[in-house]
């Protein structure tokens, strides 16, 4: 039993599910960097706060060392250390690690050792209490001096009141960090779900290039398939309008060349004479539309490409080889270089051959009598084949060159014979081929069109 296709996602859903996402994974992020950024503000003030209620100490002890512990500390700072109730504890450390001087209750919590000595901040007493602390080694006459500062946590009292001052700028700085990678998170998204849309664009852009002539709905969302089967539709009836046109173009031709042919068999028959010849020109001239209807057409289809590989050297010399006659009875000679090796190129050297044959008649058409064309092969680029054909005519002025391979076009000139498909049939050909044409200055004057085609590796038949 062959396995089901999966169903359309829906893009709503997408942007919902990826949304909830993201903001559980911001909830998370966010909480714990809050949570890191508060607790670092909290130790900052807590250490500020310790710091700031041992100073006397501190400098006491640094500036006259043991000595400066004799004397009592200053009434404020001693009601901070002496309530055994109170919050605040230190204790007094000399180079030996002996206790020199403690606040009541300090000890057992102090000091607080760690495995490598002690311990630079703490968050838990010897004895397994909750105090927060410090360590700070303060340089004396007598040698360094470790001072412990801690508070009990535990007290009902202990306020910091700084913290949401301080707080205020780490948590707007991780708001602002956590909103621009909300709105870098959301312009990902807005990225991988245009992906399909883009994809789409790219299907739609090589319709009519070789490429599948519908666009696919594949992995597209719900709510782009009804877009994706709209296009296809208004396709679908382009399609069989220009069938139909295709169609009715051919059958008229088809028509009109039967009793076209009998009409030139039956001015043979009449004598020659200004009349006659009048009436063949016209008739030939009404032959010679109805031909450009067929090739109309025929244009109006994707020119065959095919897998075959060709010699594009002898192509091109078979193509001077047929259209050299022609040309040679109206006084315009082809020359023709091919090179002496095979030119290997993939497709189909009947579409080739017959957009050189088309580009031959233009050639012939505009170089005046006795200019040869010139139909060469000059060495390209190592990846592509080149064919120029050169004339000696007017040329193609630079505002003009973008808009010679547009159907029907014929260089302003409307009483031109034909409809002006060759150059359009060309340019198809040669894209539907992979390569391109261009078009440019002869030296000496006219016009050079550039076949570049890529090449193709040499069949194995030709080793």
């Amino acid at each position: 039993m062959p396995q089901a296709a999966n169903p359309p996602s829906s893009l709503f859903r997408q942007i919902v599910l990826f949304h909830a996402v993201t903001g559980i994974i911001a909830l998370l992020i966010g909480g714990l960097l809050v949570h890191n950024a508060l607790r670092g503000v909290v130790w900052e003030e807590h250490q500020r706060s310790l710091l700031a209620s041992g100073r006397e100490l501190l400098e006491r002890l640094g500036q006259e060392g043991q000595a400066g512990l004799a004397r009592p500390l200053s009434p404020t700072v001693a009601r901070r250390f002496d309530d055994p109730a109170g919050s605040l504890r230190f204790i007094v450390l000399d180079p030996r690690g002996d206790v020199v001087l403690s606040s009541p209750g300090a000890q057992p919590g102090l000091p607080r050792r760690g495995p490598d000595g002690l311990s630079p901040r703490f968050e838990e007493g010897e004895d397994g209490s909750r105090l927060w602390g410090l360590t700070r080694r303060v340089m004396t006459p007598q040698g360094p001096f470790d001072v412990q500062i801690a508070q009990d946590m535990d007290i009902a009292y202990v306020v910091l009141d700084d913290i949401a001052q301080t707080a205020i700028g780490p948590v707007l700085l991780l708001l602002a960090a956590g909103a621009a990678t909300l709105l870098l998170a959301n312009v990902i998204q807005v990225v991988l779900l245009l992906r399909p849309l883009r994809r789409a664009a790219r299907q739609a852009e090589r319709i009519g290039h070789g490429a599948p002539t519908r666009l696919s709905d594949d992995a597209l969302p719900i709510e782009v398939q009804p877009l994706i089967a709209a296009v296809n539709g208004a396709l679908d009836r382009l399609d069989e309008a220009l069938a139909w046109q295709r169609g009715f173009s051919e059958e008229v031709a088809h028509e009109l060349r039967t009793p076209l042919a009998i009409l030139l068999a039956e001015l043979d028959l009449l004598e020659a004479g200004p009349s006659t010849e009048r009436m063949r020109r016209d008739v030939q001239n009404l032959a010679a539309l109805v031909s450009d209807l067929l090739e109309a057409a025929e244009a109006a289809r994707d020119a065959p490409v095919g897998e075959g590989v060709f010699d594009l050297g002898a192509l091109v010399a078979d193509a001077a080889h047929r259209y050299g006659p022609i040309a040679a009875r109206e006084g315009r000679p082809i020359a023709v270089t091919t090179p002496a090796l095979p030119v290997w190129v993939r497709g189909n050297a009947e579409s080739i051959g017959r957009a050189l044959r088309n580009l031959l008649e233009n050639a012939v058409s505009h170089s005046p009598p006795g200019a040869a064309v010139e139909l060469r092969m000059p060495v390209g680029a190592a990846a592509e084949a080149l064919v120029e054909v050169a004339d000696h005519g007017p040329g193609v002025p630079k505002a003009e060159r973008q808009t010679i391979f547009r159907r029907f076009w014929r260089a302003g000139d409307s009483h031109r014979r034909g409809l002006g498909l060759g150059l359009s049939l060309v340019e198809r050909i040669v894209r539907a081929h992979g390569g391109r044409i261009e078009v440019g200055d002869n030296d000496g004057g006219g016009a050079v069109f550039a076949l570049h085609l890529p090449v193709a590796p040499a069949p194995l038949s030709a080793d």
